[in-house]
């Protein structure tokens, strides 16, 4: 199942599309498929389309001041920041986005909970990896946060299971502090408070730029293209434990 959920999104996202048309074009012999896999790649390569989705994605969620936090029971970071680097000689890892792992470091340094949780990430295609919890758990005590504080779930493959692992560290009712990536928040509270925890979310690593236009805007763009990628993928994600969901209710019932 992770394997389709992974490469689903792929057929819907913007390089996936302008295969399709250009398959079609090779097929079907007509050139309007290749202009339609232009006006695509043009669109979703736009810096202004891209940050414009993001913001969308983000919303409502905003920067938030770590004095505004009440203390919680826990302090949640889900996985999705490391990636190996090396051969087999040597490999190690490092910090693809290090917002979150920063973050929730931040957050249990200024005593907003006693304890705080790392999801054990880990993929199919990552089963010769560490997972990811164990990892940042070592390097959370390498500066400075005392051992017993920090706990690692169980392996998880995704936000779900992340959301079912951690509560077999912590009752269901716990109040928690939500630390994951804003564009990520919105799907990951709704998982999380279907469990029964009471969610304070702590939004980091935030895509959308508020700034001018320039010129520049106009040009396409790599990280414009990765953020309209995102943004469907992210999408799907929200629609699906959303019937997931529903449909478990109707199950139970």
């Amino acid at each position: 199942m992770i394997y389709f959920h992974k490469i689903l999104p792929f057929f819907l996202s913007p390089l996936g599309i302008i295969l399709i048309f250009l398959i079609a074009s090779f097929f079907f012999k007509r050139r309007f498929f290749v202009f339609l896999a232009f006006i695509v790649l043009i669109v979703s390569s736009n810096p202004i389309v891209g940050n414009y989705l993001m913001q969308k994605l983000e919303y409502p969620y905003k920067p938030i001041s770590r004095n505004t936090l009440k203390e919680a029971d826990a302090i949640v970071v889900l996985s999705g920041m490391l990636h190996q680097v090396g051969d087999e000689n040597y490999s190690t890892y490092e910090f693809s986005d290090p917002d979150r792992f920063f973050g929730g470091l931040d957050l249990i340094k200024e005593y907003k909970s006693n304890k705080i949780i790392f999801t054990a990430g880990q993929l199919p295609w990552t089963d010769n990896w560490e997972p990811e919890g164990f990892i940042l758990r070592k390097k959370a005590i390498s500066l400075g946060v005392p051992q017993a504080k920090v706990l690692v779930t169980e392996n998880v493959k995704n936000t779900y299971e992340e959301s079912i692992a951690v509560t077999k560290l912590i009752p269901n009712n716990s109040s928690i502090i939500l630390v994951t990536s804003a564009f990520h928040m919105h799907r990951s509270k709704y998982l999380f408070e279907k469990q029964g925890f009471k969610v304070t979310p702590f939004p980091v690593d935030f895509k959308y730029l508020n700034k001018k236009s320039s010129i520049i805007d106009y040009l396409p763009h790599l990280n414009a293209l990765q953020n309209t990628s995102r943004f469907i993928r992210e999408s799907i994600g929200r629609i699906y434990y959303k019937l997931f969901s529903v449909n478990v209710i109707k199950i139970l019932n």
